[in-house]
């Protein structure tokens, strides 16, 4: 078993009248975007428990509570966050009675899509022992979080929106233990280990690394990793792919 969790405190609508709903409602090719993230996911493993944090204004809105269960077979764990969190860290922390174990444990985003099996990645992070490890791709663009490696490949220094190497982070992120993010996460937080007063989930790894945990990184091929943080970038893979 293993707990996927997927913080959705902070999910925003696009601008734009044509998107009326917030992104995990939000069509991609027919369905809603949270549905082909869910599609990805389910590849990883068999018995998998789905943690949401999602905003209770779009559960009573947009009922997206009762998405996530059908989508989910109510394999789910829903957690209504009121208000404004601190980032997606403190959002991700609010799961801390689910994650806070020995179970391993992956925080994706609900605005992307892979072209690939992510079973194979999360099997490669088990063959190699790994503690902690993400996706990668290829990019320089402040926009995105990085991690730097050593000529072993093991991950050194973690940054969010600072190019530190050419490892962009795609929004995935596997914990052979689901209580070392909650150690790594808290001790973040306590160090103040903010970007423009947000915590993120990047930065968290630099703890682990602290505390000798030994880290990696797999890469993606950049046409493989679709990430739907702007609109046109929506727009674009409806067009073409």
């Amino acid at each position: 078993m293993i707990n996927v969790l997927i913080p959705m405190a902070g999910s925003i609508t696009y601008d734009g009248n044509q998107y009326a709903y917030p992104k995990p409602l939000t069509e991609v090719k027919g369905q809603p975007m949270i549905q082909g993230v869910l599609e990805d996911l389910n590849a990883i493993n068999k018995s998998i428990n789905y943690i949401f944090a999602v905003n209770e204004a779009d559960c009573k809105q947009y009922h997206i509570d009762n998405v996530l269960q059908l989508l989910t077979n109510n394999s789910v764990e829903i957690i209504r966050v009121v208000g404004d969190t601190a980032g997606s860290a403190c959002t991700a922390l609010l799961a801390i009675d689910s994650i806070n174990n020995d179970t391993p444990l992956i925080i994706s985003n609900m605005d992307q899509k892979f072209d690939c099996d992510l079973s194979e990645y999360i099997d490669a992070f088990k063959q190699r022992d790994l503690d902690a490890a993400t996706i990668c791709f290829n990019s320089v663009h402040p926009r995105w979080s990085y991690a730097l490696t050593n000529d072993d490949g093991q991950v050194i220094e973690t940054s969010e929106k600072r190019p530190i190497s050419h490892n962009a982070i795609a929004g995935l992120f596997y914990f052979k233990h689901g209580k070392d993010f909650v150690k790594a996460a808290m001790q973040s937080i306590y160090k103040d280990a903010s970007v423009n007063g947000s915590y993120y989930i990047a930065p968290v790894l630099n703890e682990m690394i602290l505390d000798g945990k030994k880290l990696g990184i797999s890469l993606v091929e950049n046409d493989k990793y679709h990430t739907f943080y702007s609109p046109q970038l929506l727009e674009e893979y409806n067009r073409i792919s």
